[in-house]
């Protein structure tokens, strides 16, 4: 399975046209329990678009036909219409085994949106790009036992180093850090950060802060959600 490429260059100027699938989320979890999930995509164009899904490992650039995961996804392939939507299907093959069981183990799902040309249109002497985008969104296992997710942001420590603070995740869930803010408001993080579960993560801030300050932490929720916790900054 190849991943797909629509690009129809005829002459002279060019229109570009953007994708039109969304998709009912922002990470999507499997939980081991769970027979199957279903990944809802809706066409809001005007026009048909072709979308091919698969997952990978954590390496964009690989394509799908040399992936192997412990899933399968059904169709692979499909044509989305109109103002329709459409749903796919992702069940764990059941011969499959994930050793990792005290923790969520991470892959990504791939959305690749083909759009149709409307031939409408295309007049003499014009070229037409069709831009074809790629959507990646992160796909959690979620083995038995773990307990409760809710509220699993609020576990996260805070150590205060030189120009640099570390994320503490004691928990068996990935948790995304959208940013760390000082109580007056101010951003300290570049940009946000995912910690494994049961690890850590060192990252600078742009400003300076003192031990046992208190510091409100942005993290996002299996729904998509942001939910804020205080932390105190430590050494």
């Amino acid at each position: 399975m190849k991943i797909l490429f629509s690009l129809l260059v005829l002459l002279s100027s060019w229109s570009a046209y953007a994708n039109n699938i969304i998709v009912n989320g922002t990470r999507f979890v499997y939980p081991e329990y769970a027979s199957e999930i279903t990944v809802q995509m809706t066409n809001t164009g005007s026009s048909p678009s072709l979308a091919q899904v698969w997952l990978d490992e954590g390496d964009a650039d690989a394509l799908p036909e040399t992936i192997t995961t412990p899933f399968v996804i059904s169709p692979p392939i499909v044509r989305v219409d109109a103002d329709n939507g459409q749903s796919i299907r992702i069940k764990k093959i059941t011969s499959e085994v994930i050793p990792v069981t005290d923790r969520e183990s991470l892959w990504w799902l791939n959305i690749l949106d083909v759009p149709s040309v409307d031939k409408t249109k295309i007049v003499d002497n014009a070229a037409i790009l069709n831009l074809v985008i790629r959507s990646r969104f992160k796909f959690f296992w979620r083995p038995e036992g773990l307990g409760d997710r809710e509220g699993a942001e609020q576990k996260l420590k805070l150590q205060l180093n030189h120009n640099d603070i570390t994320l503490i995740n004691p928990t068996p869930f990935f948790l995304t850090v959208s940013d760390v803010r000082t109580l007056s408001g101010t951003s300290l993080l570049a940009e946000g950060l995912m910690i494994d579960p049961k690890s850590r993560k060192e990252v600078l801030i742009k400003h300076n802060v003192k031990e046992g300050e208190s510091l409100l932490v942005q993290a996002v929720n299996d729904y998509g959600g942001v939910v804020e916790t205080k932390v105190v900054a430590n050494k």
